[in-house]
C-alpha cells in the first residue's frame, strides 16, 4: 500500500464486529485473504474486535490478514488499461499520490454482488484482485481510519 501506507505503519481499524461499516469505492480496508481458508468463530472474531493491541500467538487468524484499497463494489465493472490506468463503471478510478504504471495488460472486471474488487496502491508489487479475486464481503475485518504509528505518520485515510 506504499506510498500510502509505509511498511512499519499501524492502522486504527472500525471492526465490522461491532458495528455495522459502510465500505465504498476507495476505503482502505482490510480482510482475511480469500486463497487461505479460516473458520469464522463469532466469538473468537468479537474477542479480537475489543482488542486495541493484538496480543495473540502466531496461530491468530488476523495473521491472514491483508490491506488493500477498495475499487469496485458488487455490481461494479472494473477496466484496467495497459497504462495502468483504472476505471469503474465508465469513470476513471484515481488516487492521489500514486504512479500508475505500464506493466499491465488490458483487463475487465465485473464484481459479484457482496463481494469486492481491491487494488493496492503499489500497483506495481501489490497482490490484489487481479491475482487473488474478489473479497468476499464476509471475510472483510474492517475499515482503516487513521495511521495512528509511528506517531510523525498520524494521518486521517479514506479522505
Amino acid at each position: 500500500m506504499e506510498p500510502t501506507l509505509e511498511i512499519n505503519d499501524r492502522v486504527l481499524v472500525l471492526k465490522d464486529a461491532l458495528t455495522p461499516i459502510n465500505i465504498e469505492s476507495g476505503d482502505i480496508v482490510i480482510f482475511y485473504n480469500p486463497e487461505i481458508p479460516y473458520s469464522q468463530d463469532f466469538l473468537e472474531e468479537y474477542y479480537q474486535a475489543l482488542q486495541v493491541w493484538n496480543l495473540n500467538t502466531s496461530d491468530s487468524i488476523l495473521n491472514t490478514a491483508i490491506i488493500k484499497r477498495v475499487v469496485g463494489v458488487g455490481g461494479d465493472v472494473v477496466n484496467i488499461e495497459k497504462d495502468g490506468t483504472v476505471f469503474v463503471n465508465g469513470k476513471q478510478f484515481i488516487v492521489l499520490n500514486i504512479e500508475e504504471s505500464s506493466y499491465f495488460q488490458n483487463q475487465t472486471y465485473t464484481v459479484p454482488e457482496n463481494e469486492f474488487f481491491v487494488l493496492g496502491d503499489n500497483r506495481i508489487n501489490s497482490q490484489d484482485s487481479r491475482y487473488i479475486g474478489t473479497v468476499p464481503e464476509r471475510n472483510i475485518i474492517g475499515k482503516a481510519s487513521y495511521v495512528i504509528f509511528p506517531f510523525d505518520n498520524y494521518k486521517k485515510l479514506n479522505d
